[in-house]
């Protein structure tokens, strides 16, 4: 029996896991990011291979015995992309068979059985995407602010960093997240931070791990009553909600019930619900029926799920269940 790949690939790391046509998930591996967009393909690769073999060794079989695989990759936007990507995979795996989609996609399955709905993505960036009961498919860009989409990490960090130098200069509100910004970045002033800033241009590329950290902080912060702290999470999710809701709706079917599947960790492990409240209530305004869901698994399980339906696997029901149900019984390892 051939078994079924399912990978799902971020800007922080990769997630593969392997499993037979029953739903049983078997293994999985764990490595760094592959949006090659950012790290390059040939790192990408590197590390997409890396979750692979391990996830393969877990399960105790060779990639040989793989009959289909779903690689849902951030980065996977432009045509070039999936020509790019699909280039490095053959190279590393040939004569698979396998589809390459935008990793908001194996979000979606990873959340619901259903074939029409939306989901965002919302962890070290932010993207979305919606299906119509027609079929009709939209995938948002996910390229960022520039492009027309909010949300992530990345999103609540720059406003962070913007109330704490108001916060500090006396321009805006004072907010508990000045001094955050400041110890976690591990500057001495806010003349020192400017003057990196400046230098980089307003990157924090260069020390976006330790500028992480500033996340989880505004979450507690606004759970403690910072106003401020409070406001970038209600305004981030409103942001995300008008997204989300708008496309659904241009899709011509927001009238009717349908699941939002809401991945990333901004929804998954926010210690506070004003962001996850600010976004379904923004969302309801267009989708009026929308039902807000979580992953009922991993991601890269949602991949898994899509490559037994391409292989023509009736998911729904006992088999989405099963790997469900098998999924946690993994030892996934830690970067």
């Amino acid at each position: 029996m051939a078994f079924i790949l399912g990978v799902d690939g971020g800007a922080t790391k990769t997630l593969a896991v392997v499993g037979d046509h029953t739903g049983r998930i078997l293994g999985a591996g764990l490595a760094g990011p592959t949006n090659y967009q950012l790290i390059g393909i040939e790192t990408a690769m590197g590390n997409l291979n890396s979750a692979v073999d391990m996830a393969l060794a877990q399960a105790g079989i060779s990639a040989s015995g793989l009959g289909y695989g779903v690689f849902g990759l951030a980065g996977a936007d432009f045509p070039v992309d999936f020509q790019n990507l699909t280039a490095g995979i053959e190279k590393l795996y040939p004569g698979l068979r396998f589809e390459i989609v935008n990793d908001t996609w194996v979000g979606f399955r990873a959340g619901t059985g259903e074939d029409y709905g939306g989901v965002v993505i919302s962890g070290t960036g932010a993207n979305f995407a919606a299906s119509a009961p027609d079929g009709t498919r939209i995938t948002g860009r996910g390229m960022g602010y520039e492009w027309g989409g909010e949300g992530g990490a990345g999103s609540l960090i720059r406003n962070a960093v913007h109330f704490a130098f108001r916060s500090h200069d006396g321009t805006g509100p004072r907010t508990g997240i000045e001094q955050v910004v400041l110890s976690t970045l591990d500057f001495s002033s806010y003349d020192d931070l400017s003057l990196y800033m400046y230098q980089v241009h307003g990157r924090f590329s260069q020390i976006y791990m330790k500028a992480a950290a500033i996340v989880p902080a505004i979450f507690k912060l606004a759970t403690e009553g910072d106003e401020v702290c409070a406001d970038i999470l209600i305004e981030s999710g409103k942001t995300m909600g008008e997204i989300m809701g708008r496309m659904v709706k241009s899709l011509g079917w927001w009238q009717i019930p349908q699941d939002v599947v809401m991945v990333g960790s901004l929804f998954t492990k926010g210690a506070n619900p004003l962001l996850v409240d600010s976004f379904a209530m923004s969302c309801h305004r267009f989708v009026p029926f929308a039902r807000f869901k979580k992953p009922e698994l991993e991601p890269a399980g949602g991949a898994y799920i899509m490559g037994l339906e391409k292989t023509g696997v009736v998911t729904k029901g006992e088999v989405r269940t099963r790997a469900i149900a098998t999924f946690p019984e993994i030892a996934v390892p830690e970067l």
